[in-house]
């Protein structure tokens, strides 16, 4: 990619002032300046470096920029700006190189598969099934489909997982939740377990299931015959006859029924927001197969566990955790922190090079325990890789709403879809870092005009669209982009454009390896900004029948541009939304 050739020139240069003598790593940013009229791409090395040279920074970036030695057909001009940036503009006949790449899925674009099929597992979602996914569900779903796109994009293979929280306390109370509320629309006295569900999602199933035989119980476990559900099943039976067993079977009956149930909720609902998960990963296996016992052991040999008034303690403080943490009970029930060692444990034994979870801001402080029962275990320092999801704030004429999941009074995926769209809710949850917190405007994203940041990059594609088939219903072939053609390209509003294009590779390279899906969405709305500016401010399909045709190409680069960032984000682009101002 040129950025690295501009690095590599800086690099060479600076070998001059010693500085690397020491082996030390600088690290050389070469980026998009954030004002266009200062060039095409710009670094702040000679601000980095000015303290540590002991040179005033303007002075020593005007001395790197007369000794740097570029192709004039690649590197046009290098130029001192501020206070010591230096920015560099391409030449017009390398960028129009670089757009016909694009074009054709070579160079920058084919470059940046650079990872040659390394194994890597995105973990995202994995809520409890207790109930319907909520919009943290939803914002990790945006950005983990995302991160594996991007990771495939750069050559990863990349493989998407859900881990399935279907044993332990939390899955008993749902029983009891269930069963209590069936108890009580049949007329019988029945206490509500505290801390259980609230939510009128279990009344709703209470009552669906007074009407379901046995027959009818089984054919909606038939949803789950696929591989990776056979773990779901119903239970024998129908719920009068849960009702009459001893509590403790009852209970588990129960259980198990809301269990299959929630989980179709929740395949479903991922379905609707357009995820797809390679594996879904259940809980349960891990106890059933012994892989708690296992990574239990390991430990064990690793000296990495004590035991403490009748219970088994990780040392959890030898690994940065303010204390150390229980892995086994004294009564010998395994902790759910014994289960997620296991389940990341066989992870890594599974073949994956590294793994990379999403977690909802509840458990930043399980982080530290977490990487470090991973090198306890012998797995390399790095090998988990955590993204902590902040909270979502809807806001709706003007005001926050207020959301409990605890009475069940909260905005779930299901709701918001309908409300917004998948494709609207993805897009705006892409607007910020996952580690920020978002203020979602509800009445923005329901807005069917330019205001609204998904209306108005959809609506550019389907303007491409829409000029393309005027062209063809008028009988102009634009042909295939090539550099005589494109050379006729010469006004500021066409060549904003074209230098936004090319800038596709750096940004997915970058959204990919820093984990910031989010610049795709900044990325595509500029583009779709100045794909509008263009048409507006030059006539596409005028008189002079050379420039028309170098005009189209540019429309069918930008419309592959703006569909390839959207299939990154798991957005459709649409063919046309009533667009009547073709030209």
């Amino acid at each position: 990619m040129i950025e690295g050739h501009i690095r590599e020139e800086i690099r060479r240069r600076l070998e001059s002032y010693g500085i690397f003598e020491d082996e030390s790593e600088i690290e050389i940013q070469v980026e998009k300046p954030r004002e266009r009229d200062h060039g095409d791409l710009s670094t702040n090395v000679a601000l980095v470096l000015a303290k540590q040279l002991e040179r005033k920074p303007r002075e020593l970036a005007g001395e790197l920029a007369a000794s740097l030695d570029f192709d004039r057909d690649v590197v046009e001009s290098v130029e001192i700006a501020g206070p010591g940036f230096i920015n560099f503009r391409l030449a017009r006949a390398f960028q129009i190189q670089r757009l016909l790449d694009l074009w054709h899925g070579r160079g920058e674009l084919a470059d940046i598969r650079a990872e040659a099929g390394r194994r890597i597992n995105v973990e995202y979602i994995s809520a409890n099934p207790t109930g319907p996914l909520n919009v943290v569900s939803a914002r990790a779903g945006a950005f983990g489909s995302a991160l594996v796109r991007l990771l495939d994009a750069i050559g990863y293979d990349a493989h998407s997982e859900y881990y399935v929280n279907d044993a332990g306390r939390q899955v008993r109370l749902l029983g009891a939740s269930l069963r209590a509320r069936y108890l009580q629309i049949s007329g019988e006295e029945a206490t509500f377990p505290e801390d259980g569900y609230k939510g009128a999602y279990l009344e709703q199933m209470a009552v669906e299931l007074r009407g379901l035989d046995n027959a009818a119980i089984r054919a909606a476990a038939e949803a789950f015959s696929d591989e990776s559900f056979q773990r779901v099943s119903a239970p024998e039976g129908t719920a009068e006859d849960w009702r009459r067993a001893p509590e403790e079977e009852s209970v588990r009956c129960f259980s198990k029924y809301a269990l299959m149930k929630i989980l179709a909720w929740q395949r479903e609902i991922c379905r609707r927001f357009g995820l797809r998960f390679d594996t879904w990963y259940f809980e349960s296996e891990l106890h059933e197969t012994r892989r708690i016992e296992r990574a239990l052991e390991q430990l064990r040999k690793r000296d990495a566990i004590f035991e403490r008034e009748g219970a088994t303690w990780f040392r959890a403080t030898d690994w940065g955790d303010e204390k150390d943490r229980v892995l086994v009970r004294s009564d010998g029930t395994p902790t759910y922190f014994l289960a997620d060692i296991a389940y990341h444990h066989h992870k890594h034994q599974r073949g994956f090079e590294h793994a990379i979870d999403f977690w909802g801001p509840d458990h930043h402080g399980h982080i530290a325990r977490m990487q470090g029962a991973m090198q306890a275990l012998g797995i390399p320092e790095g090998w988990l890789e955590i993204q902590v999801l902040q909270q979502v704030n809807f806001i709706e004429n003007g005001r926050p709403l207020d959301m409990s999941k605890r009475e069940g009074q909260f905005v779930s995926m299901d709701a918001l879809i309908d409300e917004v769209g998948a494709d609207v809710a993805k897009y705006i949850f892409l607007t910020r870092k996952p580690n920020s917190h978002l203020d979602f405007d509800l009445d923005l994203a329901r807005a069917q005009s330019n205001e609204n940041p998904v209306y108005y990059v959809k609506y550019a594609h389907a303007r491409i669209c829409a000029v393309l088939r005027k062209a063809a219903a008028q009988g102009v072939d634009p042909g295939e982009p090539n550099p005589s053609d494109l050379a006729r390209l010469s006004t500021e509003p066409e060549w904003a454009l074209a230098r936004e294009l090319v800038c596709l590779p750096q940004v997915i390279v970058g959204a990919a390896l820093f984990r910031e899906p989010h610049r795709l969405s900044g990325y595509v709305y500029d583009v779709a900004g100045l794909f509008h500016q263009f048409y507006h401010e030059c006539v596409i399909l005028g008189e002079d029948a050379d420039l028309t045709r170098a005009r189209l190409q540019l429309c069918l680069i930008a419309r592959l541009v703006i569909a390839k960032v959207l299939d990154l984000i798991g957005i459709e682009a649409p063919q046309q939304m009533g667009d009547k101002e073709e030209k």
